[in-house]
C-alpha cells in the first residue's frame, strides 16, 4: 500500500473518525451475520458484493474482520484506501478500465485474503447492476459471491450522483442483511457469465428492498404504538 499524501490522509482521518462517532449512535440490526461468520471461521473464499451507493455504513459495521476491500485507482479511491487502513482492512486499487493488468492486480489482492469486498456496480455504474468482471474473477479464483445490502432510516441521499450515495446521519436506524453465498462454477465464459451476473444482481437488489422495508416497518410500528398509547 503506497503512502498517501497529507491531504488524502487528512480526509481519510476525518471520514474515519466521523464514522466511528456516528456508529456509536446508530441503532443497528444485522440479519444473516451467522452466514458471514461461518464462511469466515471456515476460511472460505468469499467476495462480499454490495451496491456502490450503500457502502458507507459497511465499513464500521464489519470492523474487526480480516478482509480486503477492492476500490478503483482515483483520488477518491486513495481516500477510501486510507479509511480502509484505519478500519484495519487491506485495500487493493484496480484501474477503472478492465485489462490484463487490472485482472492480475485483482487476482493478487484476492489471493492475499479469504474475504474480500467490492461495490459490484462501481466505480461508474450503471447503478445496481453487477459487473461481469466481478463474476469472472470470482469464478476464476474459486470465490463465492456473498450478497449484502443495507437499509437506512435517517440519511442524506446524494441525488446528483449516479449511485444515489446514502450517508447515514447520527442516530440513524441501520439494517444490514446478508444473503446466502452464490457458488459459481469454475472458469465461466460468455453467456454463462451473464446468467450469474443477473442472478447476483437480483439477489443484492432483493436484499436492499428487504433491508429498506425492515427499517420503515419498524418506524410504522413505533408510530402505531405511540398513537395507541395516546388513545388509551
Amino acid at each position: 500500500m503506497e503512502k498517501q499524501s497529507f491531504a488524502v490522509r487528512l480526509q481519510g482521518a476525518i471520514f474515519y473518525k466521523s464514522l466511528v462517532l456516528m456508529r456509536k449512535t446508530w441503532k443497528v440490526e444485522i440479519e444473516g451475520q451467522e452466514i458471514l461468520d461461518r464462511l469466515y471461521a471456515e476460511n472460505k473464499h468469499c467476495l462480499l458484493c454490495f451496491w456502490h451507493g450503500k457502502y458507507i455504513p459497511i465499513f464500521p459495521l464489519l470492523k474487526g474482520y480480516d478482509a480486503c476491500v477492492i476500490t478503483n485507482q482515483s483520488e477518491r479511491g486513495n481516500v477510501i484506501t486510507e479509511i480502509c487502513r484505519k478500519f484495519g482492512f487491506y485495500n487493493a486499487q484496480i484501474p477503472d478500465e478492465p485489462n490484463r493488468n487490472s485482472y492480475n492486480l485483482m487476482r493478487e489482492a484476492m489471493s492475499a485474503k479469504n474475504m474480500c469486498g467490492t461495490a459490484s456496480d462501481g466505480p461508474l455504474g450503471p447503478a445496481c447492476q453487477v459487473k461481469s468482471g466481478v463474476v469472472r474473477i470470482a469464478s476464476a479464483l474459486g470465490y463465492s459471491l456473498l450478497p449484502v445490502s443495507v437499509g437506512i432510516r435517517g440519511k442524506i441521499v446524494l441525488k446528483g450522483r449516479w449511485d444515489l450515495r446514502e450517508i447515514p446521519l447520527p442516530f440513524a436506524k441501520v439494517c444490514m442483511i446478508f444473503g446466502e453465498p452464490i457458488d459459481l462454477p469454475p472458469n465461466l465464459r460468455g453467456g454463462q457469465v451473464k446468467v450469474w451476473e443477473e442472478r447476483a444482481t437480483k439477489e443484492i437488489s432483493a436484499l436492499s428492498i428487504q433491508a429498506e422495508t425492515k427499517v420503515e416497518k419498524n418506524k410504522r410500528r413505533k408510530v402505531n404504538a405511540t398513537i395507541k398509547g395516546q388513545v388509551s
